[in-house]
């Protein structure tokens, strides 16, 4: 065990053997009088309005989350999180995924609508929670205690949209900080979040609630009415509500207008963002990191790329100039200033960018409805139901994408093509290059002192001493790259979901044997189908091929392609594709747009049925009270259907990847049971003693079978403190995704192929291989040549290097085993009890998850690296890597495996604070309420990429901030109430692994020239502490409430970072709890005659 582990631990204990000794000196009468509010004193508070007692009793027994037991106080041994949506909402926060994320047991990166141009295990417009960072598919969503199914587009989903649950009719969210797959059955490995709706219309009401934001678009709104009336033998109520979201784009914020830019720290902690590297190129430049280029055309030589300048070639091009060679920016005419500069052909920051959507539109309607019936007779049968139809759209629109299809030689539109419309010899075009008397005079300045190493004298440091010139080559390939206007930036999102549940529950008067009787049941049949579907427009790479590759001279002379199929000719070296400045064109004609531009479509129906049974009731009499207990039985299956259109599935979109969808079923049967017992109760040093036992047997159809236990004690020595502890396993069968998600492609940008020839093996200008200079490992190249590829001239002849794009297919697998972990937690709760005038309760809590044989989806570079680096040369991921016919990686499948484990730790506390008081005949009331979460531990032992085992602490990282944490102040006068809250995120820094060493642009670094004249810098991957105010009044009237306030009081910023080090849009970071929003004005009415 850590000195840091034991350190918390001792934190923990000897606070609460404090309140244990203070208790014990107390007032014993005021002990006894001053009975603690239950749902304050046992519940890790987050606001003040929790059911007490009193209510509890006024509606019947009661199922507090993390048990089955029914009881008649709202009490719990475990570690529960309680948020009110109107505490919530008197902060400015109204949607379950916003109010669920930011919460202090959230942690981790959390997927929410910023991620909307990501491909997401539950496709694009969906938000997930995460409870302890340990993923959402580890975390049980309920809805009024039921499951909640998956739902989503594309893929598989995995787990359940946040954004289906209806905001405005919650009544508040419990969060269950303790593994329970005992009680709930798998995927309650970190936790588990009930979200509990509104049942108490009586009548008609009707709210609103709208929010502005202080910098720009983005505002919504949301209105809703319901009706409810309650009956002599039951009651029935129906919600409706409308919620629409305005987008905000990156130009609608401060922190995100402009462009990505650098953002480096230099030795004296001063930040620095304006780029000095292209300067030193004789490029103009600004503080914008150079993006992805476009209005440039890579051919095959030693030019790569030429870009568009009309009017002007510094080479033998026409309207096109080579921008830099072997290290230096090309400067034909001598003035100091380069004859292209990249960023009139950049992508970042380009309108088109700007015009990106940082939150997507969307809309969202809800109907609820809920009813139950009693009928007469001594078991009290009643019949209850519940509905929820659920609908939302989201639109989003994306930035500018590149378009670099690869054009024949023959193809009469190509730049290469000496025999087409305007084409040219492009060897002898970079023979004009190399005569250019300016390009000649920087070249033998460049070369000086290599020439004179090999004794050439300076007058003939020239290219062709070299053997530079290529002469005439003939037609060759090129490939244009260009950005179009539209080419799949925009999609649509569509979600409906229906869920109902029907069941009866009642009396069983019949089980009345002395001590056991009170037993009661509760049988139902819940279904539920979401169906979604998906559109986004692009360019279609079939056809674009088809008619790059079949496009001729006709017998009139007019240009054609295919063969009398519709076929349209696309010139991609067109002026319009290439806007000098403005970057995104678009095609010449309206013809060819029509032709290649087609829509990809998915359709996903995932239905969820689940018949589950339980009973519950008195057993015996101990010495603390009656023990309790309950038997149940669940059957559950899960069905997915998820079809793509035969674009999605082949990946026809020009640059986009595959998506074969998935289609399975399968059941899970369950038993299980609870029984709680009360030890001892009113004794000396025992006020009560109570153990909480359950236990799970599941059978999974497609993984077999496991048992899952859990073990709870809750002591109170005194009634002011309660003691406890908990243990339990938990059991996570892989999901329908990990089991039946058919081949998902997308792409690594950043992949190294060892089998291509490495830099430093080759030379500096004729390209060559040179095995002196190669460091590679004999087994690496002896499984290269194994695999039928030749590691000694990979890469030479087209000039490519080690590092590419290749695409990567994911995909289920029957061959996983379940996830297994153990959690346990101990803690307190003390409620003071010496004062009159005001109440306090304060605990903490210590909290501790390990799982094994996690399921993940290995990175294509571990595949690789595993592969060639096997020195036994007989790696099974070998067969799983596919070259394409020049040698070079163009697949790899990297479906789900077992490896590794994963282990969070940390501690809660809580605190809660009022006081009443008059001054004069005003009666005031003031509240605090403090929830904060120390992460002492995230970590993974894993396999590397390089197949060592590595072990990983993520804590203090992005995700797991050292300290997180809420406090809420209130004041309430009269029929007004005044609320402040604070939120707080601790200071992060980044993987110490990812931290780059000081450099100067003649390095990685892009902002610091570097001794004598400057110093060094390197990016910034670290976050300051980060505080978040929010305030609003409210007027509580009988029939009105009316509040208005304001959220980012001060207009907080996110940290900034760079790009390169920490995931973020604009540089600012996306996914960690921070506001992106900015101060937003919000108003709430709401009417209940």
């Amino acid at each position: 065990m850590t000195s840091n582990c034991r350190f918390e631990k001792k934190t923990v204990l000897y606070t609460f053997m404090l309140s244990l000794i203070m208790a014990l000196f107390a007032n014993p009468t005021w002990a006894q009088d001053e009975q603690s509010d239950e749902a304050e004193a046992e519940a890790t508070e987050q606001s003040d309005e929790l059911a007490t007692d009193e209510e509890a009793a006024d509606l019947g027994k009661i199922v507090v989350t993390g048990s089955r037991l029914q009881r008649e106080t709202y009490t719990s041994i475990q570690p529960l999180q309680i948020i009110t949506a109107e505490g919530s909402r008197e902060a400015g926060l109204v949607d379950a995924a916003d109010i669920l994320q930011t919460s202090t047991a959230s942690s981790g990166q959390q997927i929410d609508l910023t991620f909307s141009g990501f491909v997401l295990d539950n496709g694009p417009g969906a938000s997930t929670v995460s409870l302890r960072g340990l993923g959402s598919a580890r975390t049980l969503l309920l809805l009024n205690g039921r499951r909640l199914a998956p739902s989503g587009v594309e893929g598989a989903p995995s787990a359940p949209d946040l954004n289906l649950i209806p905001s405005s009719m919650v009544q508040r969210y419990e969060i269950l900080l303790d593994g329970a797959s005992s009680v709930y059955g798998s995927d309650a490995v970190a936790g588990v979040t009930n979200v509990i709706m509104r049942k108490d219309y009586d009548g008609f009401e009707a709210d609103v609630y709208s929010t502005t934001r202080d910098q720009g678009d983005g505002d919504s709104y949301s209105a809703n009415a319901a009706w409810g009336k309650n009956f002599d033998r039951g009651f029935f109520g129906i919600g409706v509500e409308h919620n629409k979201n305005k987008a905000q784009r990156l130009r609608d914020s401060d922190w995100t207008e402009g462009c990505e830019k650098h953002r480096e720290v230099d030795q004296y902690g001063k930040i620095r963002t304006q780029d000095l590297y292209h300067p030193s190129l004789g490029m103009e430049w600004d503080e914008c990191v150079r993006g992805s280029l476009a209005g440039r055309v890579y051919m095959p030589l030693g030019s790569g790329s030429v870009y568009h300048t009309p009017g002007t070639s510094n080479g033998g091009w026409g309207n096109w100039s080579e921008s830099e060679q072997y290290g230096f920016a090309i400067d034909s005419n001598l003035d100091g200033i380069a004859d292209v500069n990249y960023r009139n052909y950049d992508l970042n920051g380009g309108d088109q960018i700007q015009n990106a959507m940082l939150y997507p539109e969307s809309d969202r309607t809800s109907v609820m409805a809920y009813g139950e019936y009693t009928f007469e007779g001594e078991m009290n049968n009643t019949m209850y139901f519940e509905a929820n139809f659920n609908k939302r759209n989201v639109h989003q629109q994306g930035g500018g994408y590149q378009l670099f299809p690869t054009v024949p030689g023959t193809n009469p539109y190509n730049l290469c093509n000496p025999d087409g419309i305007n084409g040219v010899d492009c060897g002898l075009g970079q023979d004009a290059l190399y005569n250019n008397p300016g390009y000649r005079a920087q070249f033998s300045a460049n070369f000086e002192g290599l020439c004179a190493g090999y004794g050439i004298p300076i007058e003939y440091c020239m290219p062709e001493t070299f053997g530079l010139n290529t002469g005439a080559v003939g037609p060759i390939w090129t490939q244009p790259i260009a950005s179009v206007t539209g080419d799949r930036v925009d999609y649509d999102t569509k979600m409906e979901q229906l869920r109902y549940v029907v069941g009866i529950k009642g009396d069983l008067p019949g089980v009345d044997w002395g001590s056991m009787n009170g037993w009661v049941y509760d049988m139902s049949y819940s279904y539920t189908n979401s169906d979604g579907s998906s559109s986004r427009m692009g360019v279609r790479a079939d056809r674009l091929d088809y008619s790059l590759s079949t496009s001729r001279v006709g017998p009139t002379g007019d240009i054609i392609c295919g063969n009398d199929d519709g076929c349209v000719p696309v010139n991609m070296f067109a002026a319009s594709l290439y806007p000098l400045g403005a970057v995104v064109g678009d095609f010449a004609t309206q013809a060819e747009r029509d032709y290649l531009f087609d829509s990809r479509d998915f359709r996903t129906k995932y239905t969820q049925s689940v018949f589950s049974t339980f009973a519950d009731g008195y057993l015996f009499e101990l010495p603390g009270g009656t023990a309790m207990g309950g038997v149940g039985f669940e059957y559950r299956v899960d069905k997915i259907q998820s079809l793509p259109d035969d674009i999605a599935r082949d990946g026809l979109l020009f640059g986009f990847f595959a998506d074969g969808g998935a289609v399975g079923k399968k059941s899970t049967t369950e038993f299980f049971g609870e029984i709680e017992l009360p030890l001892l109760a009113d004794k000396k040093f025992a006020d009560s003693l109570v153990v909480n036992l359950s236990g799970r047997y599941t059978s999974d159809q497609v993984y077999g079978s496991d048992t899952t236990y859990s073990g709870k004690i809750g002591w109170r020595p005194v009634p002011s403190l309660l003691l406890r502890a908990t243990y339990g396993t938990s059991f996570r069968a892989p999901n329908l995704r990990e089991v039946f998600l058919m081949a998902q492609t997308g792409f690594n940008n950043g992949l190294y192929d060892p089998c291509v020839v490495p830099e430093e093996a080759r030379d500096p200008l004729l390209g060559g291989y040179n095995g002196d200079l190669d460091d590679r490992e004999a087994q690496v190249l002896q499984n290269c040549e194994q695999q039928g590829v030749d590691p000694t001239s990979l890469g030479l002849a087209e000039n490519r290097g080690s590092v590419y794009s290749s695409e990567v297919s994911t995909g289920g697998s029957r061959d996983l085993n379940a996830e297994t972990s153990t959690s346990y937690t101990y803690g307190f709760a003390f409620d003071q009890p010496w004062w009159e005038s005001f109440d306090m309760t304060f605990g903490a809590t210590y909290w501790d998850i390990d799982i094994t044989n996690t399921i993940v989806e290995p990175s294509s570079q571990y595949l690789v690296n595993d592969c060639y680096n096997d020195e036994q040369f007989d790696s099974v991921f070998c067969d799983q890597i596919m070259r394409d016919g020049e040698g070079y990686i163009d697949l790899i499948d990297a479906g789900f495996i077992n490896r590794d484990n994963q282990r969070v730790r940390g501690v809660d506390v809580n605190m809660n604070l009022d006081k009443s008081f008059n001054i004069g005949s005003q009666a005031i009331t003031l509240g605090a309420d403090l929830v904060m979460t120390h992460t002492e531990e995230a970590s993974q032992t894993f396999l590397d990429d390089n197949g060592n085992k590595d072990f990983d602490d993520d804590a203090g990282e992005w995700g797991y901030p050292d300290w997180k944490g809420q406090l809420g102040l209130r004041a309430n006068v009269s029929d007004l109430r005044f609320t402040w809250v604070i939120n707080y995120i601790g200071k992060v820094d980044q993987d110490k692994d990812g931290i780059d060493e000081f450099d100067d642009i003649y390095g990685i670094a892009d902002t610091c020239l570097g001794p004598p004249d400057d110093v060094k810098c390197r990016d910034v991957g670290y976050g300051a502490e980060y505080w978040l105010h929010s305030a609003s009044v409210y007027y509580y009237g009988d029939t009105w409430v009316l509040g208005a306030g304001v959220r980012n009081v001060f207009d907080t910023a996110p940290p900034m970072v760079d790009g390169t080090e920490v995931l973020s849009v604009n540089n600012v970071p996306i996914g960690y709890g921070y506001d992106l929003r900015g101060r937003t004005f919000f108003v709430n009415l709401t009417w209940r005659p």
